[in-house]
């Protein structure tokens, strides 16, 4: 399969499984994406989640020489929309999937592949990790909310620059700016990914899934946050999770939570 969900025990591996062509996205492989990103959600065995490429590249981005080209002009702006929406979609499921996601970059993530890896809740950059916008070297625009996540990372002249100029990044630089969580040895990539998984996975789910809530929210004022971040913390010390940490804390041991 171009794109494999595999388990080990709480955390799932997502892997785009395409190496002999750096695993460029085709068409087949979004369905795939969506489908197994579903799963993740509606499974509550899986507690965290790694996002990476088999080989030695992350993603190089849409297939654009192959089946997953964009269709030539000219064409509609609806026929347009309709077939870059389902870019758009995985972003969104990433970035909102109510669990941990931790990205897992080695040699290039190019374009919207980059977008996917911005969505996730820890990128951890190999040393080999170049990561490369793209989009307007072909004179198209920042997909799958690229903009929007490099702005809040980076800040907006930093973004500006790396988007306009078609910026090279590699894994320290992306690391030194805020667009990186750390940076390992090649090596020793996927052991640092798989021990930061399984370190989020221990954790409280639902509570982190009501974190990544609150960072998400675009609030108006401090007024607006706290009332959205009063609600999440009603429903957090309600549930199974809280009950156990509070037991935990009279008990003086480490809390088994359960994700609840």
């Amino acid at each position: 399969m171009d794109v494999e969900l595999s388990l080990n025990g709480p955390v799932a591996t997502l892997r785009l499984n395409r190496p002999d062509k750096l695993n460029a996205l085709t068409p087949e492989m979004l369905v795939l994406m969506i489908e197994h990103l579903e799963r993740i959600e509606r499974e509550p065995e899986i507690r965290a989640v790694i996002l990476t490429g088999a080989g030695r590249a992350f993603c190089s981005g849409a297939d654009i020489r192959g089946s997953g080209a964009a269709p030539l002009p000219p064409q509609s702006v609806a026929n347009a929309r309709a077939s870059f929406a389902v870019y758009q979609q995985i972003a969104l499921k990433l970035y909102n999937l109510n669990k941990p996601v931790v990205a897992a970059v080695r040699g290039v993530a190019v374009g919207i592949a980059w977008s996917y890896a911005l969505c996730a809740d820890q990128l951890i950059a190999s040393d080999t990790a170049q990561f490369i916008p793209a989009f307007l070297m072909r004179a198209t625009l920042p997909e799958g909310g690229m903009v929007h996540l490099l702005a809040r990372h980076c800040g907006e002249f930093r973004a500006k620059e790396i988007m306009y100029l078609n910026c090279k990044l590699s894994g320290q630089e992306a690391f030194d700016i805020g667009l990186a969580s750390r940076v390992v040895e090649d090596a020793k990539l996927m052991e640092a990914a798989e021990a930061l998984a399984a370190e989020l996975a221990a954790m409280p789910t639902f509570s982190i899934g009501l974190t990544k809530e609150l960072f998400r929210l675009n609030a108006g004022s401090m007024e607006e946050f706290l009332a959205q971040e009063l609600n999440a913390v009603a429903l957090a010390v309600n549930s199974e999770d809280a009950a156990e940490g509070r037991l935990a804390a009279r008990e003086k041991r480490t809390p088994d939570f359960k994700g609840r």
